[in-house]
């Protein structure tokens, strides 16, 4: 950790500060950094109401960060970084001892790095758009045939390993275990994923999730938000 707490401390004592919102794939990060005890501070935005605001404060989350997206990391020295990949990918090369993004130069790492792009752009971004209420519904039909493709794939590469690259949790899988809630909301049917079932089932039970859950509830319950949705839980 002491190459992380070089980075980031900036000035002395200087926090490290999460922006992220409960459900959101910020979720990813908030469960990595808790898996490799980071120091942190976190500042839950509400995503839900127009201006974007800061849940402690009410202070206009888009005047901190220009994108008016989470998750966003600000550093001891006040630099902020966003987007889910690259925060997974820097938390991970900070702590490189952890193996959760496995080191520069290695085959391993590249997988770790296709899942996180896979993740991103496959998965992500084809269920983001069902939450839009004004979104067509002939739109959706091509997103959830999209999502069915996606989580086919995904069924068939965890039906040899635990993970998504082998034996060992990565920060890619933190990705994916966030992203895989999100179609509990729109009702999919997740019998054809026996798979995926049992992965999220797995990951669910891990520690630092189940510490995540605690201390996003207080701001579940203050955003009016359901319980961070897990395959085996809408049955």
């Amino acid at each position: 950790m002491s190459g992380f707490n070089e980075l980031v401390s900036g000035i002395e004592g200087a926090p490290v500060t999460l922006y992220a919102s409960p459900l959101a794939c910020s979720a990813a990060v908030h469960i990595i950094m808790l898996e490799l005890g980071t120091p942190h501070a976190v500042e839950f935005v509400d995503i839900y109401t127009q201006p974007h605001v800061l849940l402690s404060s009410g202070a206009v989350y888009k005047d901190l960060n220009p994108k008016d997206a989470v998750p966003a990391l600000r550093l001891g020295s006040g630099e902020l970084h966003t987007e889910v990949g690259v925060i997974l990918q820097l938390l991970g090369d900070l702590s490189p001892e952890s193996c959760l993004v496995p080191r520069p130069g290695t085959l391993a790492r590249y997988r770790v790095m296709e899942w996180l792009s896979y993740v991103g752009s496959e998965l992500h971004k084809t269920i983001g758009p069902l939450f839009n209420p004004a979104m067509p519904e002939a739109a959706k039909v091509l997103h959830r045939q999209k999502l069915r493709r996606t989580m086919s794939y995904m069924e068939q590469c965890l039906a040899a390993t635990p993970y998504l690259t082998g034996d060992a949790f990565t920060a890619a899988d933190a990705y994916l275990f966030v992203m895989l809630g999100w179609p509990l909301y729109f009702k999919v049917d997740l019998r054809p994923y026996p798979n995926l079932t049992r992965y999220h089932q797995h990951i669910s039970e891990r520690p630092s999730f189940l510490r995540m859950k605690k201390l996003i509830a207080p701001a579940l319950d203050r955003m009016k938000l359901p319980a961070f949705p897990v395959f085996g839980d809408e049955t």
